[in-house]
């Protein structure tokens, strides 16, 4: 109950409408609207909200130098519900996802031991749109045939260092029917694709709930109070100090925190993503939790840790500060050890006083804009930038995190969309040369990109 699961791999995750014609059919056909890669990639995400469907799925992953290949029966019914039940190789063959929107479980039938964890829709397709085209240079590169369905091609390419996302979404449903990552240096590290599938389907609920096999353990890792607290309202709920990156990779930024309690343990996650990857921690007292006994030996710091890859997830779990930290990510593995690397509570208060002094601020309004988990790049940004626009802290927070567009801010300042643009871009270089953090190593990316409209 106490212990992860290996695994090898985790499959990441408008039924057609017929028109009746009563219109003069000498009348011309409304010309089609058109259509652009922002439209694509909303109709994928809209899509899961939309369709039901039912299908077999291939996922093969670059491990170690070799490809490991694993098919999988997926199931989805709207608005969330989804199962997933691999069915080779041998050795994960009967391993489970059930998720009823609200809970996922993940049965590994060989340790018999299940995972009640939050829904996982929101990890695998729940991107943050705004933050996307932040980070991400969408673009249409046309259309291809996918198991017989004609589907658009869409590039999601870093504005920085990162993996490149290449998506084949169905021209009628919305529904992605073959994902591929590559990686600069490795190529293709990651595919993903449906070799058959049906919708328009009406599958029964009880499909979608889970069913504890006799005598199985239970890991719960559910978050049960909140969604968006900060750092430090967590720190105060929970009682015990909320470890939080000094840096990340350019473009991840903090997306909200909760707390987790099963029994006596309790934990706090937080989430932190760049729109199309996602990194998330969870941190409890170290004696809570017993060390697992499996996994790759890695050095996190100045501590030992324990990596596990489970395909479409990366797990690595260390012990600092007195606390227990598993971090969990869709990112490379690379960029997950860089930021767990970058959690440094011994140089903490030195760069409190380092940025305020460099951007000639209060320390204590540096404390407070980490309380509420911004790094310290981002905090010399935001308070650089509150300063050259003249905005308030809690309006420049939103834009820097990009939660708020660029177009947005521009509204309300009463300003063109690009004379904003260039303003940012020299408050972006000014808060870029005073910073005193160096982007962590292997995971990084060049300065900061522009925000989009």
């Amino acid at each position: 109950m106490r212990r992860l699961v290996p695994a090898r791999a985790l499959a990441a995750a408008a039924a057609a409408v017929l028109l009746g014609a009563t219109a003069d059919l000498a009348a011309p056909a409304p010309p089609a609207p058109p259509i652009d890669a922002t439209r694509v990639v909303e109709m994928a995400l809209e899509a899961p909200r939309l369709i039901d469907y039912e299908g077999t799925k291939v996922i093969t992953a670059l491990r170690g130098g070799r490809t490991e290949t694993v098919t999988v029966a997926e199931s989805h019914k709207r608005p969330n519900m989804m199962r997933l039940e691999y069915l080779s190789p041998e050795d994960v063959a009967g391993r489970l996802v059930v998720d009823n929107g609200t809970i996922a479980w993940h049965y590994e039938p060989r340790l018999n031991m299940a995972f009640e964890d939050q829904t996982v829709q929101q990890r695998l397709l729940g991107h943050d749109l705004t933050l996307l085209r932040r980070n991400y240079l969408l673009t249409l590169l046309g259309t291809d045939e996918v198991i017989g369905r004609q589907a658009y091609v869409i590039a999601l390419v870093p504005r920085g260092a990162g993996v490149r996302r290449q998506l084949w979404v169905d021209r009628a449903t919305g529904t992605v029917l073959r994902s591929e990552d590559r990686d600069p240096s490795r190529g293709v590290i990651l595919t993903a694709y449906f070799s058959r599938v049906s919708f328009s389907l009406n599958l029964p609920e009880a499909l979608f709930r889970f069913r504890m096999p006799a005598g199985a353990r239970v890991f719960p890792m559910r978050t049960i109070e909140g969604d968006s607290m900060s750092p430090a309202a967590l720190a105060k709920r929970v009682g015990f100090p909320v470890l939080i990156p000094t840096v990340l990779p350019e473009g991840y930024t903090f997306r909200g925190g909760a707390v987790s309690r099963f029994g006596s343990l309790t934990s706090v996650y937080l989430r932190y993503s760049d729109g199309g990857n996602l990194i998330s921690f969870f941190e409890a007292p170290a004696g809570s939790i017993g060390w697992p006994a499996f996994g790759q030996p890695v050095r996190v710091g100045a501590s030992t840790g324990r990596f596990i890859d489970l395909g479409y997830f990366r797990v690595l779990i260390w012990e600092q500060h007195g606390l227990r930290v598993t971090a969990v990510g869709t990112a490379p593995t690379e960029t997950l050890l860089a930021v767990a690397g970058q959690i440094d509570t011994a140089r903490e208060q030195a760069l409190v006083r380092d940025v305020a002094h460099r951007v000639e601020s209060d320390p204590a309004t540096v404390r407070q804009l980490r309380g509420e988990g911004l790094t310290f790049p981002e905090i010399a940004r935001t308070l650089v930038l509150a300063h050259q626009l003249g905005t308030d802290l809690g309006t420049t927070v939103q834009f820097v995190r990009g939660t708020l567009a660029l177009r947005e801010v521009a509204q309300r300042l009463g300003m063109r969309p690009e004379a904003l643009r260039q303003t940012v871009r020299e408050a972006v270089r000014r808060a870029s040369a005073i910073s005193p953090v160096v982007p962590p190593s292997g995971g990084g990316r060049p300065p900061a990109p522009l925000p989009h409209p």
